[in-house]
């Protein structure tokens, strides 16, 4: 996943806004979102080529999320197991990305967090994040691309809606439209026939339930299948 924007307890009905998008090689095997066989309150897609996961959130609240960075050294461990080893323990989002030996994997950005409780990030140094927007994606840790600053304000215009399915499909908007700049680090959606941008990602949760929706591509920014949507009441996890 390529591009991630969080709204973290900056609204007092939507505790969580997430809108991503995962960029990755169109023939890398890749199962769509669903609900997890090895961890069945768990939702979201997972990749075949390694087991791991790019983004997910449980019944309990608990998510996580992950991107790559650009030219990032590769490592023996892969990136997508920081997301399946959070989903399936019980160790709080701080303590998890504290735990992690940054050296076994390539570069990466990681949110670890719950709905309403903690939100953790690790790129160089593990931090504990505050309440409010927050965003990243294949830039080294403290540089910001113009397309995280669009998320960002795609997410804070989004919140306003008051609405969670309007919300949804405004957000899904967003991260499905290409701006056409040539720049990768300007589009949130990258169009190629190699690589680009194979689903974009969108939950939002209230105090008792949580929405992930998630729409996929092919090469060339293809659609395909229909919007794969799941609404379910949220177990407070804390």
């Amino acid at each position: 996943m390529c591009l991630i924007a969080i709204a973290h307890r900056a609204s007092d009905r939507f505790p969580l806004v997430i809108a991503a998008n995962r960029d990755e090689d169109h023939e890398r095997p890749t199962r769509v979102a669903d609900w997890w066989d090895d961890a069945p309150d768990v939702v979201g897609g997972r990749d075949v080529s390694a087991g791991g996961a790019w983004l997910a959130i449980s019944r309990r609240g608990r998510f996580a999320a992950v991107t790559n960075l650009r030219g990032a050294i590769k490592r023996e461990r892969s990136r997508g197991e920081l997301v399946h080893q959070f989903m399936t323990s019980d160790v709080e989002p701080r303590a998890y990305v504290e735990s992690i030996d940054v050296m076994r994997f390539a570069g990466f950005h990681l949110f670890a967090g719950e709905v309403g409780g903690e939100l953790a990030h690790l790129s160089e140094m593990p931090m504990l994040l505050d309440s409010g927007l927050h965003g990243v994606s294949n830039a080294p840790h403290g540089e910001i691309w113009p397309k995280v600053d669009l998320a960002i304000d795609a997410v804070r215009r989004a919140i306003a809606l008051d609405d969670a399915n309007a919300i949804v499909d405004e957000l899904l908007r967003f991260l499905s439209t290409p701006r056409h700049t040539g720049k990768i680090e300007h589009e949130a959606f990258i169009i190629g026939d190699r690589y680009g941008t194979r689903a974009s990602t969108v939950i939002v949760a209230t105090s008792d339930t949580i929405t992930f929706a998630e729409r996929n591509f092919r090469a060339g920014g293809i659609p395909f299948g229909d919007v794969r949507r799941f609404t379910f009441a949220s177990e407070d996890s804390r």
